[in-house]
C-alpha cells in the first residue's frame, strides 16, 4: 500500500496543493488487517475521527503552510491524536496502525508538517508524522503545552529516540523537566550528554523503585556532571 499511495499523494499534492491532498482522504482499504490486540473500526468511526481531528486542526490546514510555527503545530496535533484516538500503547506500537492512518485518513496533515513527503515520516516508522506526536504527548502528557522553557526538536527526538527511558514515563518527564530548566549554554548538546548519562544510569540501577524524590535526586546529580563537548 505504502508505495503506490505515497505515489498519489505526492502527484496530488504537486498538482493541487494541500487542498488535492485532503480529497485523498480515505477510510478503508482492501489490504488493511487490525492489530492483534485490537479490532476492525468502523468506516463510520474513521471517518468521525477524520472529522473530529480536522476541525480541532483547521486553522493550521487553512494556513496552508507552518513556517516557524511547527512546534506549536506538533503540540497541538499531538493533544488532538492523544484524545481523539484513545487507541493503548499495544496498539500504537504498531507500524500498520500508523501507515493507515497517515497514508490514508491524514495525509493532508501529514503533508502539511512534512511536504516533502519522505517515507519515514509517512509510513509507521517512529519518525511518522502523527506517531511521534502521539507518542510525545503520551509520554510526557500536558507538560508539554506548559513548561515555561519547551524542549525543541532536537531535544525531544534526543529524548524519544532512547527507548530505554521512555518506557518509564516518570523518568522521562523528570528527565525532560531538568532538560528544559537547564540555563546554560548550547542547550542541546548538553541534553545528548544527558540523555547518554541517564541511559547510562538506566543499566546500573533499577530506577523503578526510586520514588519521584530519589529518582529527581538522582537524575539531578547526573546532571550536574554532565558538560558540552
Amino acid at each position: 500500500m505504502s508505495e503506490a499511495r505515497l505515489g498519489e499523494i505526492a502527484a496530488a499534492h504537486q498538482g493541487g496543493g494541500l487542498v488535492a491532498v485532503s480529497k485523498h482522504a480515505a477510510f478503508e482499504h482492501e489490504r488493511s488487517v487490525p492489530v492483534a490486540t485490537g479490532r476492525v473500526a468502523t468506516v463510520q468511526e474513521i471517518r468521525a475521527l477524520r472529522t473530529a481531528v480536522c476541525s480541532a486542526m483547521s486553522h493550521w490546514i487553512e494556513r496552508g503552510t507552518l513556517g516557524a510555527d511547527a512546534a506549536r503545530f506538533d503540540s497541538e496535533l499531538g493533544v488532538v491524536l492523544h484524545h481523539e484516538l484513545q487507541i493503548v500503547p499495544s496498539d500504537a506500537a504498531h507500524e500498520d496502525t500508523w501507515s493507515f492512518l497517515t497514508l490514508m485518513v491524514f495525509p493532508d496533515l501529514a503533508t502539511l508538517r512534512f511536504p516533502g513527503l519522505h517515507k519515514d515520516r509517512m509510513v509507521g516508522t517512529p519518525r511518522n508524522a502523527l506517531r511521534r506526536v502521539w507518542q510525545r504527548q503520551e509520554v510526557l502528557g500536558d507538560w508539554l503545552q506548559t513548561a515555561d522553557a519547551p524542549l525543541g526538536e532536537d531535544e525531544l527526538v534526543g529524548l524519544f529516540e532512547r527507548s530505554a527511558m521512555v518506557r518509564n514515563r516518570r523518568l522521562a518527564r523528570i528527565t525532560a523537566g531538568i532538560v528544559a530548566a537547564h540555563d546554560g549554554a548550547n542547550r542541546s548538546a548538553w541534553a545528548r550528554n544527558f540523555y547518554k548519562a541517564v541511559t547510562f544510569q538506566t543499566g546500573m540501577r533499577m530506577l523503578d523503585v526510586l520514588d519521584d524524590a530519589a529518582l529527581t535526586d538522582l537524575l539531578t546529580q547526573t546532571a550536574a556532571q554532565v558538560t558540552v563537548d
